[in-house]
This record gives structure tokens, sequence and C-alpha cells, in this order.
């Protein structure tokens, strides 16, 4: 199983709370995994505003074999913002005029919209255990 990653929106905290929350909830969501995952490897890869990362998005196209964890910014599997965690599957549909991207890729812009300016981003990595590891 390859590595998964979850983005974190947090909106209307210091950086000191927003951290905090973000450490709380991706270890939260870990225990919660149905694999094992190697604690020592879960890591924080990138941390940014919402207002500078959304001003590089561009409309959510659809490409040919497409992932399902395919977002405009790479891989995604989990999104938590406002208090709720989506995956590609339990996110709301896509909107009728699509472009023939995913109901995912457009959350992930959606979300990215909606959030404040100065909202803070956190990229997580988590690396599951080999199958000999996870027994």
């Amino acid at each position: 199983m390859e590595r998964q990653t979850a983005l974190i929106l947090t909106e209307g905290s210091t950086i000191d709370d927003a951290v905090a929350l973000s450490t709380a909830l991706i270890d939260e969501l870990v225990e919660e995994l149905p694999f094992g995952h190697d604690p020592s490897r879960t890591e924080l890869y990138a941390v940014g505003r919402a207002a500078s990362l959304r001003s590089k998005l561009d409309l959510p196209r659809g490409n040919a074999g497409d992932n399902p964890y395919e977002t405009i910014n790479g891989k995604l599997h989990h999104i938590w913002c406002r208090g709720s965690w989506y995956t590609p599957g339990s996110c709301p549909p896509a909107p009728a005029d699509n472009n023939g991207a995913s109901a995912w890729k457009w959350l992930h812009f959606n979300l990215m919209h909606v959030v404040e300016a100065e909202a803070t981003c956190f990229l997580w990595d988590i690396y599951p255990l080999a199958r000999a590891e996870a027994a």
C-alpha cells in the first residue's frame, strides 16, 4: 500500500493552536485507519496559507485515467475542513458543469476557496506498515 496524504485546513486559530489541532486530528485519523501505520514516519510535509495556495489553483479538469485520489495538487486521501473529514467516497457530488473532473477534485478546489484567506493548511504523509510488520 502506498503512502497516504491528509490535508487539514484550519481557520480562526493562532499558528500554535492550528499546529496543536492539526497534530491532534492526524493522531485521531491514523488510529481510525483500517491498516497499520508507521508512527515514526507519519510526518508533516508542508504548511501554507490558503490565500497563497488557492491563488495557484486552476479550475478542476478531468484527465483520462485519473486516480480517484487525484486533485489539482496531486494525490490526497483525506481532507479535514470545518469539523469534517472527507475522502473520495464521502464527498459531495461534482457540479453539473464539472469539466470532466471528479467530485474529489471539485471538493478540494471548493474547500480551498471557501476557507478564510488566513486559514493554515497542513499536509501530512502517513506511511502504512508493510504486511509483515502489520501482522
